[in-house]
């Protein structure tokens, strides 16, 4: 008898769970996982001097990572991990560097990072590996007008909340900049890894952060606000010198979308598709690069594909890019006329260092020709050969001084008025905001 009450309960508690709506009903459980491959934006704590392999470095997350719905890291997570690798960089880029006067061996630094800090001290061990970092980096927002309504005033909130999370960590004070710079121009120098230095770092091995119920999926239906925001990492590597129009490109979300009744649109990992509209290479004379991305549509884990268009709105790049956007998501560079100084001066010292004067301070065996001065010399020595060329020019006298500042000279004028504008380049993993249409096409 107990055995066939239990069986007529458990039959009535099935039958009240179907009668249910999907709503009401609970969800399964899912793992929570940050798969292999998925990039993390880390910056580095402070100037790191490159000396050895296993050497440590530590880092902070610049943006969260989440995993299907929801945030497991947040941004200012500690990342510690060490030098990995050191490796010779091409000869051809060794030559550049010493007509430069920068006669200290480059290598190539790869990182690998090895354990997560959380804020309240727990700590994840991982693996990621980054090979290339990008100094001083800023994010780049395409021009656009004032916001107007409810839907402009959060887009703007999400730009504005990526710029600061960015700028806490990535921008060093001028006065780190400065010396590092200073270091830097030295015929000899140490390898500088500059704090704020952000590194794209890769996991090798998945995440796992337990099994957790989802939030509720959205209607069917449900798309995501016309002309919002929406952050991505980018899986194909483009570029102006490299790709074609009609090339293919895809990003994958780094973040989910919800609707406002919490509701789960599209879950972190949702990949973007779309296609390279235009792209031209830089050309000499300092005309710069092109390029422009459309997405057209989207493909959520598990669904089938969707229309969904986008433009690019917003992507990070270091400042020395001078980076500019427009509303079409086209990209292109400017090119600063600072790069006139290095030639203005370069000149300057040249006619100083090949100006003669009398000069009557001979201890009575008469006037004698003097040629330059210690600041023409010191100018286009500099202009010529950085710190090199300003340690020669004292030593060497005025054939020395003319021979290296017009060196300095026909190599800077080259490069400001004949050398080629800057390439536009989105490598993988590129973080990226893409803006919806204002109406989605059907």
């Amino acid at each position: 008898m107990p055995r066939l009450v239990l069986i007529r309960v458990a039959c009535v508690v099935a039958s009240a769970l179907v009668a249910l709506p999907a709503s009401a009903q609970p969800l399964p459980s899912i793992p929570l996982v940050v798969n292999a491959g998925r990039p993390m934006r880390i910056a580095l704590d402070r100037r790191i001097r490159v000396k050895r392999t296993d050497q440590q470095v530590n880092g902070t997350l610049v943006e969260a990572v989440y995993a299907y719905d929801r945030m497991v890291l947040p941004a200012g997570t500690r990342a510690i991990g060490h030098v990995a690798a050191l490796e010779r960089l091409p000869r051809r880029v060794r030559v550049r560097a010493m007509l430069a006067g920068d006669f200290a061996p480059p290598r190539r630094v790869e990182l690998q990072f090895d354990e997560l800090v959380l804020m309240d001290g727990r700590k994840i061990p991982i693996r990621a590996s980054a090979n290339e970092g990008a100094e001083n980096v800023v994010l780049r927002v395409a021009d656009a007008a004032k916001p107007a309504d409810a839907i402009a005033n959060a887009r703007d909130a999400i730009v504005r909340e990526g710029k600061q999370q960015a700028a806490v960590i990535t921008a060093p004070a001028k006065g780190e900049r400065l010396k590092v710079a200073l270091i830097r121009s030295l015929p000899y120098h140490p390898q500088l890894l500059p704090k704020g230095t952000v590194y794209t770092a890769r996991l090798l091995s998945p995440i796992d952060f337990g099994v957790v119920v989802p939030a509720p999926l959205a209607a069917a239906d449900a798309k995501p606000a016309a002309d919002s925001v929406l952050r991505a990492h980018l899986v194909t590597a483009v570029g102006s010198a490299v790709s074609t129009p009609g090339a293919p490109v895809a990003a994958l979300l780094a973040q989910p979308i919800f609707d406002a009744d919490g509701g789960l649109i599209l879950p972190e990992g949702t990949k973007l598709v779309g296609e390279v509209t235009f792209a031209r290479p830089a050309r000499r004379f300092h005309r710069s690069g092109q390029m422009r991305l459309l997405f057209e549509g989207v493909q959520a884990p598990g669904r089938d594909a969707e229309p969904l268009l986008a433009s690019l709105h917003a992507v990070e790049s270091p400042r020395g890019d001078r980076l500019n956007l427009d509303q079409e998501g086209g990209a292109t560079s400017k090119s600063s006329s600072v790069r006139f100084a290095a030639p203005a001066l370069a000149a300057l010292a040249l006619v100083g260092a090949t100006s003669g004067r009398l000069d009557y301070d001979t201890d009575g065996l008469g006037p004698e020709m003097q040629y330059g001065g210690p600041v023409s010399g010191t100018v286009g020595g500099f202009v010529g050969l950085g710190l090199f060329g300003v340690t020669n020019t004292a030593l060497g006298g005025r054939y020395v001084t003319v021979a290296i500042t017009v060196y300095g000279l026909t190599r800077t004028v080259y490069a400001a008025v004949f050398g080629k504008g800057r390439e536009i380049s989105f490598p993988d993993g590129t973080s990226i905001q893409v803006q919806l249409a204002p109406r989605q096409e059907r």
